[in-house]
């Protein structure tokens, strides 16, 4: 079943740091923060990982760089580092302010705008990766700063998208 492995990571979105262990022994995989635990069940299809847990199962895209592994789940890219490597502003950290290629791809189609508003969860652009489409999404109320990238475009991991701005007033029209 293949010997477990223990390894301390820091978790790192939206500006925060969530450290906490990652236990994992073949096909199982434990989470572990402030002593409450995550159990899955987790099987790899190539750049792929179906996870398998008590509240559903969700397909996430997952590639490892030189100091950290991104995450695509639901339209959001997360950062994993090991909490060794961690310095004190890793240019690695995902920002709110910017989103970043979760893989290497070709953007399908992009349907933001520069000077648009959007909310959190707005469809902003599409990449095609590995026959399969990932839709990313904006990761909370803001403007749209600039967009870097076009349709046809082909992207790498990494890879900086979509500059976005704090919205100046409330998205939902009320000033």
């Amino acid at each position: 079943m293949g010997a477990r492995v223990s390894r301390k990571v820091t978790f790192r979105w939206e500006g925060r740091t969530i450290e906490g262990s990652i236990e994992t022994k073949g096909h199982r995989a434990s989470w572990t923060r402030d002593a409450k635990a995550l159990d899955a069940e987790v099987a790899r299809d190539g750049a792929w990982v179906e996870i398998r847990t008590v509240g559903g199962t969700s397909r996430a895209a997952v590639k490892a760089g030189p100091k950290e592994v991104w995450v695509s789940l639901r339209g959001r890219t997360y950062v994993l580092e090991r909490a060794h490597r961690t310095s004190s502003g890793s240019q690695a950290a995902s920002s709110n302010d910017e989103v970043r290629a979760p893989m290497t791809g070709k953007v399908v189609r992009v349907t933001a705008a520069p000077g648009a508003r959007v909310t959190e969860g707005d469809l902003l652009l599409t990449i095609e990766a590995m026959k399969m489409e990932f839709k990313l999404t904006a990761p909370e109320d803001a403007r749209i700063e600039e967009i870097l990238c076009a349709d046809g475009d082909r992207v790498e991991l990494g890879q900086l998208l979509v500059r976005l701005a704090p919205a100046a007033e409330p998205v939902n029209g009320a000033s």
